[in-house]
């Protein structure tokens, strides 16, 4: 898919067996996978996640489906009293499955401070590791840290560490902070990212719902050409069974998505990038 290599989130698969998520993103003719573990958006996160055990199982499913793994959703509050040590169980199963780049939306501007303590303290345990964390721009109030282009790069600074970056996420800034000019805003943040998130979407009533790329209101197109011109890796997040309420947290629907939908999904998306790309 030309200098762009595009990845799969997870996040679409909510509630899905992870052998039938692989296959299918297999299926749609992607190669590359994020799992997303992110707290408060895809259920219950028990500490058995982030076992070696789990961890074997993930190779396994990645071999057989011959897939691969370069980035790892792990969204959690970083503003939290155990933060490191939480965290710190995240980045050593990121090593364990290959992932390289660990997204996370880090938590609330109250707790500002305590979260550059806590990354500071994680970021040379991540290096160690092989690791980055990229921190990604929030969707709703729990996250709002880091909303727009200014608060990244004054968190960046704040911590100043090789091991911390930015994951881009242009959709989470409409639902945060709607008045903004998303695609403009994300393109703005690439210079000091090393990731990035896809997404489309559809404002409904003050409600938003994700889309296929290409369906949705964001013209994606100056965003594409930018991130393949730094060569930055991206995943399509599209998490199909939630959408955001008017006050721009997440609402998940009682059943997953079923993985035909998905398919769907996945193989509209990537015939839109492909001719984005020609």
């Amino acid at each position: 898919m030309s200098m762009l290599e595009i990845g799969v989130n997870t996040a679409m698969f909510d509630g899905v067996d992870t052998d039938s998520a692989f296959r299918t993103i297999k299926k749609a003719g992607f190669k590359y996978i994020e799992l997303a573990y992110n707290q408060g958006y895809v259920g219950d996160m028990p500490p058995e996640l982030f076992s070696d055990g789990n961890a074997k199982h993930i190779n396994t499913l990645l071999e057989k489906h011959q897939l691969s793994t370069r980035s790892f959703g792990a969204t959690m509050n970083m503003g939290a009293s155990d933060a490191v040590e939480q965290f710190t169980r995240r980045i050593r199963f990121a090593h364990l499955i290959g992932a390289t780049w660990i997204n996370i939306c880090v938590g609330r501007m109250a707790d500002r401070q305590q979260i550059i303590t806590n990354l500071k303290k994680l970021a040379p345990i991540a290096s160690d590791n092989g690791c980055v964390i990229c921190l990604e721009n929030g969707g709703d109030p729990n996250y709002d840290v880091f909303r727009l282009v200014d608060d990244g790069f004054a968190l960046l600074d704040a911590i100043d560490h090789p091991a911390i970056s930015i994951n881009v996420d242009a959709g989470n800034i409409v639902s945060l902070c709607p008045d903004s000019d998303a695609i403009d805003e994300a393109i703005k943040m690439l210079p000091r990212a090393q990731h990035c998130h896809l997404k489309d979407l559809q404002v409904k009533d003050g409600e938003v719902y994700f889309t296929p790329m290409g369906n949705g209101q964001l013209n994606y197109a100056p965003m594409l050409k930018a991130l393949e011109a730094r060569k930055i890796p991206c995943s399509l997040e599209i998490p199909l069974r939630m959408h955001r309420q008017r006050d721009s947290y997440p609402i998940r629907d009682a059943v997953p998505v079923d993985v035909s939908r998905s398919l769907e999904v996945l193989i509209q998306s990537r015939e839109y990038l492909e001719k984005q790309f020609g």
